[in-house]
C-alpha cells in the first residue's frame, strides 16, 4: 500500500485563515469619494483617519476592506505613503509619481536612477572584493568611491552600460522604420554627487531626480527690461501673419531711444531676435489664436465639446432667446421691396423687428414666436411664456396654414440668458409656480443656449428663401390698388410670414439632426412615447399669465377696465383691510372674473355683469367703443344688443388677429388704468331695446377714437420735412391734430367748416399698419 505523504502532512495543519488584507501605514485610502490615512491595521481591522475638516477616526473590519476593495463599478482605493514626508516634497516639487511625468522627464529620471544604483553596485562589489582580497593576501581592487578621480573612471563604465542597455531593448529596424541611434552621455562627477544625494535624502526614490529648471529658474531680463519684450510679444500676437524681424526692428529702435536717456551703469540688455521667436514660439497655440482670431473664435476651435444636451421627452427643454433684424432687410429679402413705388420706399420708415421665440431641444419645433417692433421687455418674455404653454392652432388656423401648431404644455426647464426682462419678478413667479427649473447660462455664453441660437441663423437663410416675393406677387398681379392702404398690412404682413413659414415651412421640413425626421413628426412622436405635461388651465392660469393689478376695495368692489367685480368674501377683506390696496390678477381672455389674493390663497371675484363671461379684454374695449360707453353721461345698452356685439365681434377677422396674441402680448396694470381714465363714468345694462342703439353688422376694424384714447402709438410714414414757415403756419393754427383726436380749434372756425365737405387725406401721415407690442403702449 502506497502511502501518500503530502495528504497526512496536511491534516496536521489548522484551517487556512482569510485573507488579511495589510493596510501600509500613512497610506491614502479612498472610499466613496472620502479620503482617509491609515494610522494603523491589524489581522482585526484598521483604523483611518478622514482627511477632511471633521478629521474623524474611523474603524474598518478585515471584511469591509475586502468587500470595499472587491466592489464592482467604484472600488475602495490605497496608495502607499501618499502621506509620507518623502511624497508630501515630491508634491511640492511637481509631481509625486513616474507616471504623473511627461515622457521626457520619465526619461531623464529613469537614466539618473542608472547611474546612481549602478554606482551603489559597484561600490558594494568593490568593498566586496576588498574583503576577500585582505582575506586571500591578494592586492586590492580599483577603488570605487565618491572621489573625482575614482568617478572620472567609473562613470565611462556605466554610460557604455547604459548605451548596450538602451539598444537591447529598442525594437529592431525594419524596412519602415531606422535604426535607433542611442548617444553615449556621461555626467560630470559633481553632477552625479548631486544625484546620489537626492536619492539619499529622500529614502531613494525616484522622482526627485526629475529636472526643476522649468520650476526654479528664474528670469534672466530685469522688469524694465521684460516691458519693451513683452510689448514686442503683444504685438506680434496682434497680427494673424506677423513678421517677427520688423517687430524686433521697432524694439531695438525703442530700447536703444530710452538707452540714450539712461547712464552708462544703467543700460536695458537689448534681446536677440532669436529670443523674441523663441519666446513668441513658447506661447500656448489657444492664446495665440485668443489674440489673432478674437475671443469668439478661439472659444469654438478650444472649447471642448461633450455631445450636447441629452434630452428625450417633449417639453423637457425649451431654449428662448430675441433676434434683431431690419424690417427694410426684411421687405428685400421676402421680395417685397421691389414690388412698392420709389414714394412707398421713401415713406416707409427704418423700423427695427424683434423676433422672440422659443424652440423644443428634443424635438427642435417651435413653441413660441412673436414678432414685435419694440424692443423685448417682460411683456414680450411673458408672451412667449405663455404661448409655450398651450396649443396654438388657433392662431395658425386665423393666419390660413395648413398645419397645426401644437408644440406646447408645461416645460421641465426652460433656458434663458441673462437679459433683465428674463429677471422680473413676474417672470420668475410664473415659471416657478408652473413646477419649471429656470436654467440662467453665465452672460455672454450664447453656445449654452445653442439651439436656439442655430434656429436664428437658419431662419435668416430658410425663411426668405421660403416665400422669394411670391405671397404678394407682382406689381402687375396686383392691377389697381390704393398704394397707401395696401401699404397699411406689409410689416402686418411680415410678421404672418414668420408664423407661416414656422408653422407650415419649418415644422414640416426635414432636419439633419432629426435622422431626417421633421419637428413635427418627431413632436408626436415623443409626445406618444414619453407624454406631455398638459399647461396650466383655469384659474391657475389665470395666477400665472393673468395682468398683475393693484386696487382698493370699495362698496361697489374691485373696479378694472370700467368693470366692477363683487363678492361677499371681497367685502369681507375690505373690512380687514380698509383703504389698503389688494393684489389682484385678471384673465385677458376672459373678463368674467378676477382672482384676488388673500392671506389665505387666491379667490375667485365675479364680475356684476355676467354677460361678460367669456370675453376678452380685446372684445370689451371694442365693444364700448362701438356702444358709445366712453365717458358718456347716463350711458345704457340692452343686453341683447351687447351679447350680439360680443359675439359679433369674435367672429371678426381683426379681433381675431388681437386675440391670438400675435402683434399684442400680455397686458400690464398701467394699461388698465390708462383705459379707465376712459371709462370714469359707468353704464347700465337694460332688458329692452331702445330708439337709436348700435345695430352689429359688417367687418370691424379698430378706429381711430379707440386707438387715441388707448395712446397707440402707430407707425405712420416717413413725412416730408417741413419748412421753418409751413411749421410756423401750423403753430399758428393748432397744427395737426393727433390721430384719433379732435383738432383745437376757435368757435367761430368750426361754425364756418361745420357744412364743408371733408378734404382729402394727407399722404403725408397716412398710417401704414399699427404695429406696436401693446395696443396700450405710450
Amino acid at each position: 500500500m502506497k502511502t501518500n505523504i503530502p495528504a497526512l502532512l496536511s491534516l496536521q495543519h489548522g484551517a487556512v485563515l482569510p485573507v488579511f488584507n495589510r493596510l501600509p501605514v500613512k497610506a491614502r485610502v479612498r472610499d466613496r469619494g472620502i479620503d482617509y490615512c491609515v494610522l494603523y491595521c491589524d489581522r482585526s481591522g484598521a483604523a483611518l483617519q478622514r482627511m477632511d475638516e471633521t478629521q474623524a477616526a474611523v474603524t474598518f473590519s478585515q471584511a469591509d476592506i475586502t468587500e470595499a476593495l472587491n466592489r464592482p463599478g467604484n472600488p475602495m482605493t490605497i496608495e502607499k505613503d501618499f502621506y509620507a514626508e518623502t511624497k508630501a516634497r515630491a508634491r511640492l516639487k511637481g509631481a509625486d509619481k513616474l507616471s504623473a511625468m511627461n515622457p521626457s522627464d520619465q526619461e531623464t529620471v529613469l537614466k539618473r536612477e542608472y547611474f546612481v544604483r549602478s554606482f551603489y553596485e559597484m561600490r558594494a562589489d568593490y568593498r566586496k572584493k576588498c574583503r576577500l582580497a585582505r582575506m586571500d593576501g591578494m592586492p586590492l581592487p580599483p577603488r570605487v568611491s565618491k572621489s573625482r578621480d575614482s568617478l572620472l573612471r567609473v562613470i565611462p563604465l556605466i554610460s557604455l552600460k547604459w548605451r548596450a542597455h538602451q539598444l537591447a531593448s529598442s525594437p529592431k529596424a525594419t524596412y519602415r522604420t531606422k535604426e535607433k541611434t542611442v548617444t553615449l552621455v556621461e555626467p560630470t562627477p559633481s553632477t552625479l554627487k548631486t544625484w546620489m544625494q537626492k536619492m539619499e535624502e529622500n529614502e531613494f526614490d525616484p522622482v526627485f531626480l526629475r529636472n526643476q529648471y522649468r520650476d526654479e529658474r528664474q528670469e534672466y531680463f530685469k522688469a524694465d527690461e521684460l516691458v519693451h519684450l513683452n510689448a514686442a510679444i503683444a504685438a506680434a500676437c496682434s497680427r494673424t501673419d506677423p513678421d517677427l524681424a520688423r517687430i524686433h526692428d521697432d524694439m531695438v529702435t525703442a530700447m536703444e531711444a530710452e538707452n540714450n536717456t539712461r547712464g552708462a551703469g544703467d543700460q536695458l540688455r537689448i534681446p536677440c531676435e532669436s529670443t523674441l521667436r523663441n519666446r513668441y514660439t513658447d506661447l500656448p497655440e489657444m492664446k495665440r489664436d485668443l489674440a489673432h482670431n478674437g475671443k469668439e473664435a478661439a472659444k469654438r476651435k478650444w472649447q471642448p465639446e461633450h455631445g450636447g444636451i441629452d434630452v428625450v421627452r417633449a417639453g423637457e427643454r425649451v431654449e428662448v432667446d430675441d433676434h434683431e433684424t431690419d424690417l427694410h432687410t426684411v421687405l428685400a429679402m421676402i421680395g417685397v421691396w421691389k414690388t412698392m413705388s420709389k414714394t412707398e420706399r421713401a415713406k416707409v420708415k427704418r423700423i427695427r423687428l424683434w423676433i422672440s421665440a422659443g424652440i423644443d431641444v428634443a424635438s427642435r419645433g417651435l413653441t413660441a414666436l412673436y414678432v414685435s417692433a419694440r424692443s423685448p421687455s417682460n411683456k414680450s418674455a411673458m408672451t412667449v411664456l405663455e404661448m409655450s404653454t398651450r396649443d396654438k392652432t388657433d392662431i395658425a388656423r386665423r393666419l390660413g396654414c395648413s398645419t397645426a401648431w401644437i408644440q406646447g404644455g408645461t416645460i421641465e426647464t426652460i433656458a434663458v440668458d441673462s437679459a433683465t426682462y428674463f429677471a422680473n419678478r413676474s417672470f420668475r413667479i410664473a415659471v416657478n409656480d408652473m413646477g419649471t427649473d429656470l436654467f440662467l447660462p453665465p452672460a455672454g455664453e450664447a453656445p449654452w443656449r445653442g439651439f436656439i441660437e442655430r434656429w436664428f441663423r437658419t431662419l435668416s437663410h430658410q425663411m426668405f428663401n421660403y416665400f422669394n416675393g411670391r405671397t404678394w406677387g407682382s406689381s402687375v398681379e396686383k392691377g389697381d390698388y390704393d398704394s397707401e392702404a395696401e401699404a397699411d398690412m406689409i410689416a402686418d404682413q411680415v410678421a404672418e410670414c414668420l408664423l407661416r413659414w414656422a408653422i407650415d415651412g419649418y415644422h414640416n421640413a426635414p432636419h439633419s439632426e432629426l435622422n431626417g425626421s421633421t419637428p413635427q413628426n418627431r413632436w408626436l412622436e415623443l409626445s406618444r412615447d414619453y407624454g406631455v405635461m398638459p399647461g396650466p388651465t383655469g384659474s391657475l392660469r389665470t395666477h400665472l399669465f393673468g395682468t398683475h393689478i393693484k386696487r382698493t376695495i370699495s362698496k361697489k368692489g374691485i373696479r378694472s377696465a370700467g368693470l366692477q367685480f363683487q363678492s361677499k368674501e371681497l367685502q369681507k377683506i375690505r373690512r380687514r383691510v380698509g383703504k389698503t390696496p389688494v393684489i389682484a390678477r385678471i384673465n385677458n381672455h376672459n373678463l368674467g372674473s378676477l382672482s384676488v389674493w388673500t392671506e389665505d390663497g387666491w379667490i375667485e371675484v365675479p364680475c356684476v355683469h355676467q354677460d361678460l363671461e367669456g370675453v376678452s379684454i380685446w372684445q370689451w374695449l371694442a365693444a364700448t367703443e362701438k356702444l358709445r360707453l366712453f365717458n358718456a353721461e347716463n350711458a345704457k345698452v340692452s343686453r341683447g344688443t351687447l351679447q350680439a356685439t360680443f359675439l359679433w365681434l369674435k367672429n371678426q377677422a381683426e379681433m381675431a388677429r388681437l386675440e391670438s396674441g400675435l402683434l399684442s402680448p400680455v397686458l400690464a396694470d398701467e394699461d388698465y388704468q390708462r383705459f379707465e381714465k376712459s371709462m370714469d363714468r359707468t353704464f347700465d345694462v337694460v332688458e329692452r331695446p331702445f330708439e337709436g342703439e348700435f345695430r352689429p353688422k359688417g367687418e370691424w376694424h379698430p378706429s381711430n377714437e379707440l386707438f387715441a384714447a388707448l395712446g397707440i402709438h402707430p407707425v405712420v410714414y416717413a413725412a416730408k420735412k417741413k419748412s421753418a414757415k409751413t411749421a410756423r403756419e401750423e403753430a399758428d393754427t393748432g397744427g395737426r391734430p393727433q390721430l384719433g383726436t379732435m383738432p383745437k380749434q376757435h368757435e367761430q372756425e368750426q361754425e364756418a367748416h361745420a357744412h364743408e365737405p371733408k378734404g382729402p387725406v394727407d399722404d403725408g401721415t397716412t398710417v401704414v399698419r399699427r404695429i406696436t407690442t401693446n395696443i396700450f403702449e405710450n
